[in-house]
């Protein structure tokens, strides 16, 4: 079938990836100089330190907030804030927090004013060595996809309505609103989170461009040190942070196993619990509604302060507006758009690309193949982006496709392809037949179904998994800074290198600027998918 062709776009690069990432690891001087080397255990701490408190402090929030809220009924007021918050880049996002947190930041600015401070505080807010900046930034974004989780798992009509009816029961037996989060809620809805957990503790535990702009330096995350040799241009560091990603692999996968076991090993204690526990121990809505506002109102901060930073040319401790402005960093863009061209290509193309080849995958083959895609995919996203990334590079160097077109939409294509798998098998596989059955009665052909029923009634779904396509594809950096080789510009290459210079105007502008088209990629998917059927 055309789809098994297509799909193999997917499925043998990714399996080649897989394949390539442990090729350092028969390296043993690689490993020799990494136990060697005097940074590798405190970096290591630090990214199962980071990784692991701003899981747990996502998953604390995330549970408290939307128990409180779809006990309210309030939760479905969250979708379209959540979708704005979740097309930001994770990268314009720590640039515009640590823009708002530094010791001349605004918030210093506000607390100059009311305090009278007349220089910026000594403390360091960025870059602090137990990594408690990056922690925030990444309990504030992994909150956002844990809540977007969990009002995926409570929308479901089926689950919404029994669960309501329980939690009537409940609240007239006298429990709380915590009381019921965890003992109807959390119980029913646990085996859909574990996956969503898993890979939220990958990935804050692995990040490499929020640790570059947040993250401690001496020593930094183990991902950070990895990185570091990875570019490096000497060979024996380039095996060290070979190996050093794949250690990182290994010991992440472990951790994720243990935490396994250990919520396992936790579920009697947890039913004695939901039998015998408190029944009053209550967490306010206004409390879960407060904390909600507070990480969404931290996101439109980060996103107004890049807007204003990116204008300002002279802007001394403690003004809070910027003495000069101008336009000069915007100019310097408009000089130069390639990086911004690039990453609109790359988005477009990978998401495009993505949507056709899922589509055709999933309208030929049967359902039970889903399962070969779906684990691939998770195993993908599973894995750190540093060693995937370092896989694509060993990869595409063998075909020769690095630092050229094809090898940079390919690094982009394969975890685009796998988040919109992710997103749209469910939804697509569970149309209804019976439209198909109607359509057959009157004598509608296949191609008249799906352009006239089938697709516009999943619309939704489509253009969802389009926006996040294009926004996964636009904001790619370990494999774009991998395989450009310095031949191809993004916008992400280019705001982490500038995160380390002085030109704080022009890292504005381009922060601003990666988090434009996925606002609008996001905005443009919540027009389309809405439904219009039936109106006048």
């Amino acid at each position: 079938m055309p789809a098994f062709g297509l799909i193999l776009l997917f499925i043998l690069p990714a399996l080649l990836v897989l394949g390539f990432m442990v090729l350092d690891g028969f390296s043993l001087s690689g490993w020799e100089a990494l136990f060697a080397h005097p940074q590798f255990p405190k970096a290591l701490a630090l990214s199962l330190f980071t990784g692991s408190v701003a899981t747990l402090a996502a998953l604390t929030a995330s549970l408290l907030i939307a128990g409180a809220l779809f006990q309210s009924g309030d939760l479905r007021r969250l979708a379209k804030p959540l979708g704005a918050m979740l097309a930001l880049p994770h990268l314009a996002f720590a640039v515009g927090f640590s823009i708002l947190i530094m010791p001349s930041g605004l918030i210093a600015r506000v607390m100059a004013t009311l305090f009278g401070w007349a220089s910026p505080p000594a403390f360091s807010t960025v870059h602090d060595p137990l990594g408690l900046a990056l922690i925030v930034a990444l309990a504030a974004k992994e909150t956002c996809f844990l809540l977007f989780v969990l009002a995926q798992a409570f929308s479901r009509e089926d689950r919404r309505l029994n669960l309501l009816g329980q939690t009537s029961a409940a609240q007239a037996m006298g429990h709380s609103s915590l009381s019921i989060t965890l003992r109807l809620l959390l119980p029913q809805i646990w085996r859909e989170l574990r996956w969503p957990l898993v890979i939220v503790f990958v990935y804050a535990a692995s990040v490499v461009d929020m640790a570059a702009v947040l993250g401690p330096n001496q020593p930094p995350t183990l991902a950070g040190l990895a990185w570091s040799d990875i570019n490096s241009a000497r060979v024996e560091n380039n095996l060290r942070g070979g190996a050093a990603a794949l250690m990182l692999a290994l010991v992440l996968g472990m951790a994720a196993g243990l935490i396994s076991t250990a919520l396992q090993a936790l579920t009697p204690a947890f039913k004695r619990y939901a039998t015998h526990g408190p029944s009053h121990t209550n967490f306010p809505t206004w409390l879960a509604l407060l904390k909600w506002r507070g990480i969404a109102g931290l996101f439109a901060a980060s996103g107004l302060v890049l807007l204003i930073v990116s204008f300002a040319q002279l802007w001394t401790f403690p003004d809070i507006i910027p003495q000069v402005m101008n336009t000069t960093a915007w100019e310097q863009i408009g000089a130069r758009p390639d990086a911004l061209v690039t990453s609109l290509m790359l988005g477009l193309s990978c998401a495009a690309v993505g949507l056709v080849v899922l589509v055709a995958w999933l309208e030929t083959v049967a359902a039970k193949y889903d399962q070969v895609v779906l684990v691939l995919s998770m195993a993908f996203l599973g894995l750190p982006a540093l060693l995937t990334g370092l896989g694509e590079y060993r990869l595409l160097l063998q075909m020769g496709y690095v630092a050229t077109w094809q090898g940079l939409f390919i690094a982009h294509l394969l975890p685009t392809v796998a988040y919109m798998f992710i997103l749209l098998a469910g939804p697509y596989r569970s149309f209804d037949p019976r439209w198909r059955a109607a359509s057959d009665g009157l004598m509608a052909g296949r191609a008249t179904f799906l352009w006239k029923i089938k697709w516009p009634l999943l619309r939704a779904p489509l253009a969802s998994a389009a926006a996040v396509g294009f926004a996964v594809a636009f904001a790619q950096y370990v494999p774009a800074q991998l395989v450009a080789a310095g031949r191809f510009d993004t916008l992400t290459i280019e705001a982490v290198t500038l995160s380390s210079g002085g030109n704080r105007p022009l890292l504005a502008a381009f922060a601003f600027l990666l988090m434009l088209p996925p606002l609008l990629a996001f905005w443009l998917a919540e027009k389309l998918g809405r439904q219009t059927w039936g109106a006048a």
